[in-house]
This record gives structure tokens, C-alpha cells and sequence, in this order.
């Protein structure tokens, strides 16, 4: 590679890796009930292996084809998965997420039960976080597929912004991302009982792939959907479909929380507000309205998230038997790890490496 080739590349930010442990879990396999995508050299690598491997299109993507009503990946048996060596890059890399926008932003994607959260407390003056030291393997996958045509993709996602920009600074709604953060920065992020509207999951006949799903020491993970009297718990098979583990109400005011709890999710909020995927979700949704600025936008999108880890919290609790009057760190844990991944998804004016 030519020294020009080199200096084409475009460098990743790994700031928000920061202060986050991680070992991965070898018997949850949450990440492996989807279908992970193929670049074209792990296609090619995966078939050299297994010939018979059943690729499909989703979209403009090729994928590893996954089991029918909400199984997991056709190569995940007994919880392990049978083609560890040729596994492509979404499974190399997770939880390691790469947002391509006006720089490339990598993200962790906290849903997976093997990242420890530490990482969203405020920490004392004067003390550093630990390097992202048990990010190693990931960031190397990542690093080896920033090539000149991710440095194109970055310049498409920058054009795309200063469209989204202009039309907004139209109507006069515009507000940079930095300037947002410092007016937030001593805002009170939790919603007030009347900004407290959490969503409900999707119902089970929009299909098992669709719900938010989360890791809870089962055989396989749970799924939460849309229910009669409530929200039900749904622990998904590999070979496909599910056994209702139960249905909760989730609370119809915002819970109580104990001082922990409480700075956990404000921290998270604080977390979302230095990624960039939130913005620029926050940008297209702004598209589709015609009422509040940038602020307003990303101060509605933190408490529908708050709203979202609360409720969610509350429900994992209540299907565990185990709420108490307040929700403590743990049950904002429990919300944030059915949370994360459903937003991260949301769709952005920028895209994914």
C-alpha cells in the first residue's frame, strides 16, 4: 500500500469505548439471532468453508440466512457457533459498532450482557478512564475494512448531512450538535410524569425478528411484544419460534429510583447525547415534522429513551418476580440491556460500516 493509499484512509474514533469492560458470555448467543451481513470477501470465505451455506438478500445486503420465526443464525448450535473461523465482520466485530457520518464513530452496542456499564458513571476529577484495552480483536476487524471506498461512503453521508442542515436551517431549526450538548449539559434529562411515554413493543404477528430482545440466563433470549393486559416475555428457540415466559403491565407513571439507578441512567442519557447515530437520527425524524429545533428534538428523543429503559426495566423485573418499591441500578441495567440495540438500529442520514 502506496503512502498516498494510506493517508486516503479515514481514521476511527474509539473515544466512546472508553471506561467499558468486556468478555464475551459464551452461553448467551444473543448477537447470533439475526442475520449477520456478508462483505464480499466473508462471503467468499464463508462458502469456501461450508459450500452449502444459505445466503440470502435483505435489502441491498447479502446476509447468513437465519432460522424461520425468530431462530438464530443457520451456524449456532448448543449456543456456540460451528463457523467461529470464518465468521464474517458484524460478528468478528460485535459489540463494536461503526457509525459513518462526518467521521467514523465506533459505538458499543450495550444490550450485550458482556459489557460492563461502569463506563456511564461520571467519573471523579482528575481520574481517567481505561483505555477500550479489551476492544483489541474487534477494532483490528474494523481497522482492516477502512478502505478508500469507507472513506467515499463517509463523503456521501457528509453531502447527506448538509442537505438534511440546509433544509432545516430553512426553517429555522437548526442547531450544531456541540452547541446542543452544551445547552443539555445541566438539563435535567429523566422525563416528568408528563413527558413519560414509553413505546410499546411490537405485537407478535409483526414477526419474532421484530421484537427487542435481550439476554436473561436462558436457553435462549427473550423477546418482549405487545400483549393482552400487558407486555409478554417470549424466550426464543434457535431452530426458531417461542415459550411465553409470562406478561407484566409496565408502569404507567415513571418509577421511583434509588440514587444509583438514578445516576446509571443519567449517565446513559449523557452517553447518547455523545453519539453521533443520535443526532443524526434526530435530523431525518426532523424531516418529517415541522415543530422545535435540534434541542427540542434531541431532548424528546433522551426521554423517550429514558421512558423506554424504565418501563422495560420495570417489566424484566416484574417477570423475574423480583420489583421492589424503586427501581435500583440493577432494574435500570435490566432496561438499558432491552433498549440499546432497538435504537442503534433507528434508521440515520449517515450508515454502518
Amino acid at each position: 500500500m502506496t503512502a498516498g493509499t494510506e493517508s486516503s484512509l479515514p481514521e476511527l474514533d474509539v473515544a466512546l469505548l472508553t471506561g467499558f469492560g468486556f468478555s464475551c458470555r459464551p452461553d448467551c448467543g444473543l448477537c447470533c439471532f439475526t442475520s449477520p451481513r456478508l462483505d464480499p470477501s466473508d462471503e467468499a470465505r464463508l462458502l469456501g468453508s461450508v459450500p452449502n451455506a444459505r445466503v440470502v438478500d435483505v435489502g441491498n445486503e447479502r446476509c447468513i440466512g437465519s432460522r424461520a420465526e425468530g431462530g438464530a443464525c443457520q451456524f449456532l448450535t448448543g449456543l456456540r457457533c460451528t463457523v467461529h473461523g470464518v465468521r464474517p465482520a458484524p460478528c468478528r466485530e460485535f459489540p463494536v459498532i461503526v457509525h459513518i457520518g462526518t467521521r467514523l464513530q465506533a459505538n458499543l452496542v450495550l444490550s450485550c450482557p458482556g459489557l460492563r456499564l461502569d463506563g456511564l458513571l461520571p467519573r471523579r476529577s482528575g481520574k481517567k478512564a481505561p483505555p477500550a484495552s479489551d476492544f483489541e480483536s474487534e477494532l483490528s476487524s474494523v481497522r482492516s475494512r477502512l478502505t478508500p471506498a469507507v472513506a467515499r461512503r463517509r463523503q456521501e453521508a457528509e453531502r447527506r448531512r448538509r442537505r438534511v442542515e440546509r433544509e432545516l436551517e430553512s426553517q429555522g431549526r437548526w442547531v450544531e450538535e456541540d452547541r446542543v450538548r452544551q445547552l443539555l449539559a445541566g438539563r435535567q434529562l429523566l422525563p416528568r410524569p408528563e413527558e413519560y411515554l414509553p413505546e410499546d413493543p411490537p405485537p407478535v404477528e409483526d414477526g419474532l425478528e421484530r421484537l427487542p430482545m435481550y439476554f436473561d440466563s436462558r436457553a435462549g433470549p427473550v423477546a418482549l411484544a405487545q400483549g393482552l393486559g400487558g407486555w409478554e416475555g417470549l424466550e426464543l428457540a434457535a431452530e426458531g419460534g417461542s415459550v411465553s415466559i409470562g406478561v407484566a403491565v409496565p408502569p404507567a407513571t415513571p418509577p421511583e429510583l434509588d440514587p444509583e439507578g438514578e445516576r446509571l441512567l443519567e449517565g446513559y442519557l449523557r452517553y447518547w447525547l455523545l453519539r453521533d447515530c443520535f443526532f443524526s437520527a434526530i435530523h431525518l425524524e426532523m424531516l418529517s415534522t415541522d415543530e422545535g429545533d435540534v434541542e427540542d428534538g434531541a431532548l424528546d428523543g433522551l426521554r423517550l429513551i429514558a421512558s423506554n429503559v424504565l418501563a422495560r426495566g420495570a417489566v424484566r423485573a416484574k417477570l423475574r418476580g423480583a420489583l421492589g418499591a424503586r427501581l435500583t441500578r440493577v432494574e435500570v441495567e435490566l432496561g438499558i440491556r432491552a433498549t440499546d440495540q432497538d435504537w442503534l438500529d433507528r434508521p440515520t442520514w449517515g450508515s454502518r460500516l
